[in-house]
C-alpha cells in the first residue's frame, strides 16, 4: 500500500513548530518512563517493609519524594510544550485555510455551500484538535505506556508476564478492528452536520418569507426531519463507541481476575518464590497502565483516522483549484483603451445564454446606462468585466488586455462596483466605509457627503455600530455606506448594479447625480430608474434585450428611434 502523502493543510501544523512537537514527545516518553518506575517503586517498598529494615524504608520513603517531584516536574514539561504545540498548529491550519478560502475566484466560492467552510471552522475543528492532534499524543502516549509496561513485567516475573501480555495483546486487537467502524460513523455525522447547518441557515435566511406566508408548520417539518436524521446517525456514531468501551470494560476484568488468579495460584498453591506480595502489587499497578492503550489506542486511531478524512476534505476544498492569482499573472497598467467586449457569449450551467454575441467598447473617462428587463443579462455583463467568470467565449478586455489573464488584485485597483446587495461587517460606520484601512480625513468626508452619509454620522458619529449584516441600519443607510465606500477609493472605473435601488427617488437621484459630476472616472450604471433628466447626462445608453444588445445611442436618439427603450421609458413614466 502507497505512503499517503500529507497535504499542504496537514503540513501546517508541522511548520516551525517541529521542536515543540519534539519536546512534547519526548516529554510523554518520560511521563511513561516514570509512570512505569512507579511499579518498580511500590516493589521496592512492599520489599523493604517485608524485610522489616528501617534504613530500606527510609531510603524508599526518600526515593518516592524524589520520584514525586520528578513526575511533577515533566508533567509541567508536558503541559507547557504541548499547549505551545497545540496553539502554533491550529493557529497555522487556520490561518491557511482562510487565505486559501479567500484566494479563491469568485464564481469559485459562489458555486459552493459556505456551510462547508463554517463547518471546517467549528465542528471538524473541535474533531480535528481533539482526534488528530490530541489524539495523536495520546496515541503515542499510550503506546509507549503499553510497552513499557509489558518490558517491566517481563522483567519482574515473565512467568506470570506472558499470559496477561497475550490476553491484553487479544483484546486491543479486538479494540482496533471494531474501531475501525468509527471511521466512517464519524464521515457519515460531518457531512450530515454540515447538512444540518446549511438547512437550518437556509431557513433562517428565508424567515420573512416564512412568516410572511404563514409557512412556520410546514417549515418546522423541514427542520425536524433533518435535525431527527443528524441525531439519528450521530447516535449511531455513539453506539460504535459504547461498543469500544464494552471491550475495554470487559478486558479490564479479565485482565484483573487473570492476575488474582495466577498470583493466588503462584504463591499459595505452587508457591512458587518469585512470586510474592511485592511482585502481585507492582504487577496490579501495570496492569493498570496496560489497560489504558487497550480502552483509548482502538477509538483514537478510528477517531484519528476520521479526524484525518476531515482534514482532506477541507483541503480538496480549498486546494484542489489553484488560486486564482495563480492563473491570473498579467497586470494591468491602466485603462487608456477602455474596455472591450467582443462577440461575448455567456451561460450559467449550460442553461440558455445570459449573454450571446455581445460587443461593444466602454471608453475612458465617458458614462454608460446600462438599462433592460429583469433578466435581460445587465448584472451578468457587469461580473463579467468585474472577471467573476471565466467560461465565456469571445473576449472581455480592459485597458487592452484579456480579463481571465489580469491579476483581480490588479483589476480592482483600477475597477470598483457597487451593488444592490450589500454587506455590512459588525463594525463601525467608519470602518465599514473604509473596509479597516486609512484614508485622509479629507478624503473620507467627501465620500460621506457624496453618498448622502453626512447626516446620519453627525447624528449617530462615526464609531456607530452598523451590526451583524448591518442590522442596526436601514436598507437605504446600507446602500450609501456601500457607494461611500467606492467613492473613497477613487478607482477611474465605477461600475454600479442597481445600486440606488433601495434608496428614496431624491435620494437615489441625488447620489447618482454626484457620481455622474465626477470628472475624470469611467462609469458603467445598470439602473432601474429611467428619470429623463439622468438618462440626460450619460454618453451613451445601452439597451439589452434577451441577452442581446438591441440598441444604443444617447437619450434622444433612442426615443426618436421609437424602439424597445422608448417603451421601457414609457412603462416606467405610467
Amino acid at each position: 500500500m502507497p505512503k499517503r502523502k500529507p497535504s499542504e493543510c496537514e503540513k501546517q501544523f508541522m511548520y516551525g513548530n517541529r521542536k515543540n512537537y519534539a519536546l512534547t514527545v519526548f516529554s510523554l516518553v518520560i511521563s511513561a518512563a516514570t509512570d512505569v518506575s512507579l511499579a518498580f517503586m511500590l516493589l521496592y517498598i512492599f520489599e523493604a517493609a517485608g524485610n522489616r529494615t528501617g534504613g530500606s524504608l527510609a531510603f524508599a520513603a526518600g526515593f518516592g519524594v524524589g520520584f514525586c517531584l520528578l513526575y511533577l516536574l515533566f508533567r509541567f514539561l508536558k503541559r507547557k510544550y504541548m499547549n505551545r504545540y497545540l496553539k502554533t498548529a491550529l493557529s497555522q491550519f487556520k490561518d491557511y485555510i482562510f487565505c486559501r478560502i479567500l484566494g479563491k475566484s469568485i464564481s469559485s466560492f459562489g458555486n459552493e455551500s459556505s456551510a462547508k467552510f463554517i463547518s471546517a471552522f467549528s465542528n471538524d475543528l473541535n474533531s480535528i484538535e481533539q482526534n488528530y492532534l490530541v489524539g495523536s499524543l495520546n496515541i503515542i502516549g499510550s503506546m509507549l505506556s503499553f510497552i513499557g509496561s509489558a518490558i517491566a513485567m517481563l522483567i519482574i516475573s515473565w512467568k506470570l508476564a506472558l499470559p496477561l501480555i497475550t490476553l491484553a495483546v487479544i483484546f486491543l486487537g479486538l479494540s482496533l478492528i471494531y474501531g475501525n467502524r468509527l471511521v466512517s460513523k464519524e464521515k457519515m455525522t460531518s457531512n450530515e452536520n454540515m447538512s444540518f447547518i446549511d438547512q437550518v441557515k437556509d431557513l433562517l435566511n428565508g424567515f420573512i418569507v416564512i412568516k410572511s406566508f404563514k409557512a412556520e408548520k410546514e417549515v418546522r417539518e423541514i427542520f425536524r426531519k433533518q435535525n431527527s436524521t443528524l441525531e439519528t446517525v450521530k447516535q449511531n456514531r455513539r453506539v460504535t463507541s459504547d461498543t469500544v468501551s464494552i471491550i475495554s470494560d470487559i478486558s479490564s476484568l479479565v485482565l484483573n481476575l487473570t492476575l488474582f488468579v495466577l498470583g493466588f495460584f503462584m504463591i499459595y498453591v505452587i508457591s512458587d518464590s518469585s512470586i510474592n506480595a511485592a511482585v502481585f502489587m507492582a504487577f496490579l499497578q501495570l496492569t493498570g497502565y496496560m489497560l489504558v492503550p487497550i480502552r483509548q489506542l482502538g477509538i483514537g486511531i478510528s477517531n484519528r483516522r476520521a479526524a484525518q478524512a476531515l482534514i482532506d476534505r477541507i483541503a480538496d476544498a480549498v486546494e484542489n483549484e489553484p488560486e486564482v492569482n495563480e492563473t491570473r499573472t498579467e497586470t494591468l497598467d491602466g485603462i487608456d483603451n477602455g474596455i472591450t467586449l467582443e462577440h461575448l457569449s455567456f451561460s450559467y450551467n449550460d442553461k440558455k445564454g445570459a449573454l450571446d454575441d455581445v460587443s461593444f467598447h466602454f471608453e475612458k473617462g465617458k458614462s454608460y446606462a446600462i438599462v433592460g428587463g429583469s433578466g435581460s443579462g445587465k448584472s451578468t455583463m457587469l461580473k463579467l468585466i468585474l472577471g467573476y467568470y471565466d467560461d465565456y467565449s469571445g473576449s472581455v478586455k480592459v485597458g487592452g488586455k484579456e480579463i481571465k489573464n489580469v491579476s483581480l488584485d490588479s483589476l480592482y485597483d483600477w475597477v470598483s462596483v457597487i451593488q444592490q446587495d450589500v454587506f455590512l461587517f459588525d463594525s463601525s460606520l467608519k470602518d465599514n466605509i473604509t473596509m479597516f484601512r486609512d484614508f485622509s480625513e479629507e478624503s473620507l468626508r467627501d465620500a460621506i457627503n457624496k453618498a448622502g452619509l453626512s447626516g446620519l454620522v453627525a447624528e449617530k458619529g462615526e464609531d456607530y455600530s452598523c451590526g451583524e449584516s448591518g442590522h442596526n441600519l436601514s436598507g437605504g443607510e446600507k446602500q450609501r455606506v456601500s457607494i461611500a465606500r467606492c467613492l473613497l477609493r477613487g478607482t477611474p472605473v465605477l461600475l454600479m448594479d442597481e445600486a440606488t435601488a433601495a434608496l428614496d427617488a431624491e435620494t437615489a437621484f441625488s447620489v447618482t447625480n454626484e457620481i455622474l459630476n465626477i470628472d475624470g472616472l469611467t462609469r458603467i450604471i445598470v439602473t432601474h430608474g429611467l428619470e429623463e433628466a439622468l438618462l440626460r447626462r450619460y454618453d451613451e445608453i445601452i439597451v439589452i434585450q434577451g441577452g442581446k444588445i438591441s440598441e444604443t445611442g444617447h437619450f434622444d436618439d433612442l426615443m426618436a428611434q421609437k424602439g424597445y427603450f422608448y417603451s421601457l421609458y414609457n412603462v416606467f413614466q405610467s
